[in-house]
C-alpha cells in the first residue's frame, strides 16, 4: 500500500509525506536543491556556512532558543551539506510537529546573519577545515572528487578555503539565500505518524513568505577525465589512495546494478576487496569501495591505504579485482548473496522514519516523484551476472580508471 502523498503550494514549494502509523515519532527534512556546485571560485564554501549559520538566531529565537526548542522534548534538530543538496532535519514526537516546521522555517526564512555570531562560527569552520585536512582518509576522497571534476564545481572543497571562510559578511549570506533557497529547489519531506494534510496546512502557514524565483542552473560537465594525481603530506606514515571514474547519475535505472557491483567488491567484511585482500594479505588496514549518485552524474570508487612500500602491490591486487569483474567473474550465487543482504538493509531501514523520509525527499528532489520499494526490489531481484559484468566494462575498464594518490 502506498501511503506517500505529495501537494505542490501555491508559491512552487513541495511537500511529501509517507505515513507509518505504527510509530510515535515524525521524521523532517528541508531538501533544498543547493550545495557547493552552486558556488564559484569567490564564494566556494559558502553553502556550507550559511547551513552553519542558520542555527545561530532569528530575529524570534536565539541560537540557544533553537539549540533547545526540540531537545527539551527529547527531539534532534541537525543540518548538512553536500555537493548538491542541503538538508535541515528534524526528528519529534508526532504532538510536537508543528512546533518542528515552525522552527525549520524560522531559522531559513528569519536569521538574523550578526557580525559576532559570525566571527565565532568562521572559527568554528576553520578548526573544521584544519581537522579534515589531518583526516588523510578525508582528503584523499576530496582530492579525488577534484580529478574527476576539475575545473567545475562538484569537484570543489565543500568546506571552501579559509580566505573565503574569513572574508564572507552579511550581506553575502543575505544574496545567497535570496538566489538559491527559492520555492522551486524546496522539497519538505515527513516521514512516521503524520497526516499529510495537516502537514500542507502547517507547511502553507510558516512557509508564505517563500516565493517562486531563479530556475536552477548548474556548469555543463566536460568529458569524462581519466589522470593520475599525486599528491604529497609530510605527515603521513602510509599511503593513501582511490581508484575510479565517473559513472551514471541518480536518474538512470543502471544505478541499481551498480550499487550491487559495489556491495560485492567493496561493502563490508564479506566483500571480495576485504576477503581477498584485506584479510588475505593483511597489509591493507582499510579497503572499501564507495558509489555516489548525483543528478547527472556520479562516481564509484575505491579507498585504501597501505605502507608506502606495499603501496604498488596493494593497487595491483585491487586492479586485479576490477578486472575480474570486467572479465565476468560473477556467479549467481555469489550475487544472489549479495541480493539477499541489501534487500535486507533496504527492508530493515524502511522500519526507521528517518531513513524513509531521506528515501522520499531524495527521490523527490532529484526525480519530481515517488518510487515505491516494491518497485526497486523488484528491479534489484531482475539483474544478472551479466548486469553487472556490463557495468564493470563500461565503467570500470582499465582505460576507464583514474587514480588520486596521497603519499608520504
Amino acid at each position: 500500500m502506498n501511503d506517500c502523498r505529495k501537494t505542490v503550494l501555491d508559491n512552487g514549494l513541495r511537500v511529501i509525506s509517507e505515513s507509518m502509523t505504527s510509530v510515535r515519532s515524525v521524521s523532517l527534512g528541508i531538501w533544498v536543491r543547493a550545495g557547493s556546485v552552486n558556488e564559484g571560485t569567490y564564494n566556494n564554501g559558502i553553502s556550507h556556512f550559511l547551513e552553519h549559520m542558520l542555527f545561530k538566531g532569528t530575529v524570534h529565537r536565539t541560537a540557544r532558543d533553537i539549540a533547545t526548542s526540540l531537545e527539551t522534548f527529547g527531539g534532534s534538530l541537525n543540518g548538512s551539506t553536500g555537493k548538491e543538496i542541503s538538508l535541515y532535519t528534524a526528528y519529534v514526537l508526532d504532538e510536537h510537529l508543528p512546533l518542528a516546521v515552525d522552527v525549520l522555517s524560522d531559522m531559513i526564512q528569519n536569521p538574523l546573519f550578526l557580525e559576532s555570531d559570525m566571527q565565532v562560527e568562521k572559527d568554528v569552520v576553520l578548526s573544521e577545515i584544519s581537522q579534515a585536512r589531518e583526516d588523510p582518509e578525508e582528503m584523499i576522497i576530496d582530492y579525488f572528487y577534484q580529478s574527476m571534476f576539475p575545473d567545475h564545481p562538484l569537484g570543489t572543497f565543500i568546506y571552501g578555503t579559509e580566505d573565503n571562510i574569513k572574508n564572507f559578511n552579511s550581506h553575502d549570506l543575505f544574496h545567497y539565500l535570496k538566489n538559491q533557497y527559492t520555492t522551486p529547489r524546496i522539497v519538505f519531506a515527513a516521514a512516521g505518524n503524520v497526516n499529510h494534510d495537516r502537514l500542507v496546512e502547517l507547511v502553507q502557514t510558516c512557509f508564505s513568505k517563500f516565493v517562486a524565483d531563479l530556475p536552477y542552473r548548474v556548469d555543463p560537465l566536460r568529458k569524462n577525465p581519466v589522470q593520475f594525481n599525486d599528491n604529497r603530506s609530510p605527515h603521513l606514515h602510509q599511503a593513501h589512495f582511490v581508484i575510479g571514474s565517473r559513472i551514471m547519475g541518480y536518474l538512470e535505472e543502471d544505478k541499481y546494478a551498480m550499487s550491487l557491483l559495489d556491495v560485492l567488491l567493496g561493502g563490508g567484511m564479506s566483500s571480495r576487496l576485504f576477503q581477498n585482500i584485506r584479510e588475505k594479505y593483511g597489509f591493507p588496514y582499510s579497503i572499501y569501495s564507495f558509489v555516489d549518485f548525483m543528478a547527472t552524474t556520479g562516481v564509484f570508487g575505491v579507498y585504501s591505504s597501505s605502507p608506502f612500500d606495499k603501496l604498488d602491490k596493494t593497487m595491483q591486487l585491487i586492479h586485479d579485482e576490477l578486472d575480474k569483474l570486467c572479465e565476468g567473474m560473477v556467479d549467481q550465487d555469489e550475487l544472489e548473496q549479495i541480493k539477499s543482504q541489501v534487500r535486507g538493509a533496504m527492508l530493515l531501514g524502511h522500519e526507521s522514519s528517518s531513513r524513509r523520509m531521506r528515501r522520499i525527499g531524495e527521490n523527490e528532489i532529484f526525480r519530481g516523484d515517488y518510487v515505491d520499494l516494491d518497485k526497486i526490489l523488484h528491479i534489484i531481484e531482475g539483474i544478472t551476472p551479466e548486469d553487472i559484468t556490463q557495468m564493470a566494462r563500461r565503467y570500470l575498464n582499465k582505460d576507464n580508471r583514474s587514480i588520486t594518490l596521497l603519499t608520504p
